[in-house]
């Protein structure tokens, strides 16, 4: 067995609230971007490293239509591909390990083994706000109750200006669409999504409900119980970065935003033509999906069908990959879910 090095705590239960060992998500960069009209639009950022992933999510309500674009980046630059002139929400995640800030910075760095933690008081980590569970889909073979929706609404708004990120998994079999969160910067209230069951393209699984855990995640300054006690970071205004009594949100899996690759046969209804893509999946049923991009639909102008839904999700018994479908009204040129920005997280702490 490798040594391991670096910190650990645990609260008065004995549960483990920070492990060194285990790579958090924590945020480099968080800032927007205005489109400038074009089909393709460059933006240089050079706090996009090497290593670094970047989550491109929109700032709107626009309930089953609402949309992010297409989505690109390589070693200091973002590309949108018809971004319009509206403002986005970036955010440039990392594994750790960049340097510090700022002069007069201060935090944790651990490196076990190639696996890195950097907590510092710059930099927020990415906790778990809320949790729950829905059924989702058709109710079983010949039942006429089908729930084509989930609508969950969070106990308490989460009052971050970005979206917060709302993290999928399921039993077995998942396939949704649609997603939204709903409200506006400063109160997030919930979020929404669709059922997209296809029982002649995934067999009988999908006639049975789709039971889905979720949970949400932000950048909000965490806060501690009285009486807890731990480690604690707090920045130069007072304002805490880290608390070993919150629930982090980790990181487990890095997929690039062009994964995808045309596999399996496509959906055909009529007119309509969903070409079927996969992209390597972690394998295991712990790991949760982003699902702020991936399952929002896509805008691709002034056509005869601007908005391209995509969805999918999970197949009957298999986690080494992840199915997506996009909606198109035919099949010619059909748009697919590349530039779908995600990754794979599981909370650090049982929900």
């Amino acid at each position: 067995m490798a040594d391991l090095y670096g910190l650990r705590t645990r609260d008065a239960s004995g549960v483990i609230t920070l492990d060194t060992t285990i790579t958090p998500v924590r945020s480099l960069k968080m800032m927007q971007v205005v489109g400038n009209g074009a089909f393709d639009q460059y933006i240089s950022i050079p706090e996009i490293k090497a290593q670094s992933f970047v989550v491109v999510d929109t700032l709107a309500d626009n309930g089953e239509y609402t949309w992010s674009p297409l989505a690109w980046y390589s070693t200091g630059q973002l590309q949108l591909r018809q971004p319009f002139n509206n403002t986005w929400q970036v955010m440039i995640l990392s594994l750790g390990g960049e340097p510090f800030a700022a002069p007069g910075s201060y935090g944790i760095r651990a490196s076990n083994n190639n696996i890195r933690t950097q907590i510092d008081s710059v930099n927020q980590v990415l906790s778990v706000r809320y949790n729950g569970r829905f059924n989702i889909g058709f109710q079983g073979p010949g039942s006429a109750n089908q729930i084509q929706w989930a609508d969950v609404t969070f106990p308490a708004p989460i009052t971050t200006y970005e979206r917060p990120l709302v993290f999928l998994n399921a039993d077995n079999y998942m396939m949704v669409g649609n997603f939204s969160v709903k409200g506006s910067p400063g109160n997030w209230t919930g979020f929404r999504l669709k059922a997209w069951n296809n029982q002649p393209a995934h067999g009988d699984t999908a006639l049975y409900p789709m039971y889905i855990n979720w949970y949400c995640a932000s950048y909000q300054a965490p806060t501690s119980a009285v009486g807890a006690y731990g480690a604690s970071v707090k920045n130069a205004a007072g304002v805490r970065t880290f608390v070993t009594t919150a629930n982090l949100s980790l990181l487990n899996g890095q997929p690039a935003s062009n994964s995808f690759a045309l596999s399996g046969n496509p959906i055909v209804a009529g007119p309509s033509y969903s070409p079927g893509f996969q992209m390597a999946w972690t394998g295991s049923y712990q790991d949760y999906v982003l699902a702020n991009a991936l399952f929002s639909a896509t805008n691709i102008g002034a056509t005869g069908q601007p908005f391209r839904e995509n969805f999918g999700g999970f197949l009957p018994g298999n986690r080494s990959v992840l199915q997506m479908y996009t909606y198109n009204g035919g099949g010619t040129n059909p748009v697919t879910p590349n530039g779908r920005t995600l990754f794979a997280s599981r909370p650090m702490k049982p929900l």
